[in-house]
């Protein structure tokens, strides 16, 4: 399964990891954060049991974008 996968450290110094469910959602919110400043990165793979995140939102899921703002972050 090809992941969408996004990690990068908030102004708040949290790791934060988000999934999208397609590949355009993914590349306007890693250009977001690359434009506030923010370095961030595609990763192939995250297990929350096993890698290291403060916050790891799924964005395919409704409940998880609404509770998600960006700009928060950035």
């Amino acid at each position: 399964m090809d992941r969408k996968l996004i990690r990068f450290f908030a102004k708040t110094g949290f790791l934060v990891v988000l999934e999208f469910g397609n590949i355009k959602e993914m590349k306007e919110y890693e250009e977001k954060i690359k434009n506030s400043g923010l370095q961030c990165e595609v990763i192939p793979n995250f297990n929350v049991k096993f890698d290291h995140a403060d916050l790891f939102m799924d964005m395919r899921s409704p409940e998880c974008r609404a509770q998600f703002d960006l700009n928060d972050w950035i």
